[in-house]
């Protein structure tokens, strides 16, 4: 797992709403380096989005178009539009491996 490149994390609890619209346990979402939730993340949580960052330092503006094109790939192929896109997953196993990470 890499570390991140440079990021900022924005609460702002007025977005929980908006993101409920599209996912009813929405937390957070992340824009290039800057991570937007409606509340403090957890550890675990965290990792997660920072791995978004990495992604995104990765791919750049490309990121979105890729998102949504694996997005409508898995749906057409059964799956689910979130939970079974690679990139959710790449971002669930990063914060799983923080999980199993022994505490010091």
């Amino acid at each position: 797992m890499s570390a991140p490149p440079r990021y900022r994390v924005r609460v702002w609890p007025w977005t929980r709403p908006l993101g409920r619209a599209v996912l009813p346990n929405w937390l957070a979402f992340t824009l290039g380096r800057t991570i937007v939730a409606w509340r403090e993340l957890d550890d675990a949580e965290l990792e997660h989005e920072l791995e978004h960052v990495r992604q995104w330092a990765r791919m750049g503006i490309l990121l979105p178009i890729a998102y949504i094109a694996e997005s409508l790939r898995v749906r057409r192929r059964g799956g689910h539009w979130y939970r079974d896109n690679r990139f959710e997953s790449e971002a669930r196993t990063a914060a799983s491996a923080l999980r199993r990470r022994p505490r010091s």
